[in-house]
C-alpha cells in the first residue's frame, strides 16, 4: 500500500515538474553538459527517410528505483516470480513510452511506469 501511494505521489511530482514547471528538464540539460548524470541514457536507432538516425532517450534514476521498491514489495507479499512479473509489465510500459514518444520531445516516464506497476499488481493479484 505504502509503495502504491509513494509511486502515484512521484508521479504527479514528475508530471509537474516535466510538464509544468520544466525543473527536470532543465536539470536533465545540466548533468547531460556536465557529463554526469544520475540515471540511463538509452540509446536507439530511428529510421526516417532511409536516414538512419542514432538517438538517446533519457531515464532517471527515479525511474529506475521506485517501480524497483514497488515490485520489491510485491515480491514480500508474494514470490519472487510474482514481484519480477510486475517489472515485466513496468519494463513494457516503458517500452510503450519510448516507442510512442515524439522526437525532441521530454516526457515524465513515472506517470507510464506506475500503471505498468498497478497493472502488473493486478495480474499477480489474479495469479495468486
Amino acid at each position: 500500500f505504502s509503495a502504491g501511494i509513494l509511486l502515484i505521489l512521484i508521479s504527479i511530482y514528475d508530471w509537474i515538474a516535466v510538464r509544468k514547471i520544466k525543473h527536470m528538464i532543465s536539470l536533465v540539460k545540466f548533468q547531460s553538459e556536465s557529463k554526469i548524470f544520475a540515471g540511463l541514457l538509452i540509446p536507439y536507432v530511428k529510421q526516417e527517410k532511409k536516414k538512419v538516425k542514432r538517438e538517446n532517450a533519457i531515464l532517471g534514476g527515479g525511474d529506475i528505483g521506485f517501480p524497483l521498491l514497488f515490485a520489491s514489495s510485491v515480491m514480500q507479499e508474494q514470490t519472487i516470480w510474482l514481484g519480477l512479473l510486475v517489472s515485466v509489465f513496468a519494463a513494457g510500459s516503458l517500452f510503450y513510452l519510448l516507442y510512442t514518444a515524439e522526437k525532441n520531445k521530454f516526457y515524465p516516464a513515472m506517470p507510464f511506469l506506475t500503471v505498468g506497476c498497478f497493472l502488473g499488481y493486478i495480474v499477480v493479484r489474479l495469479i495468486a
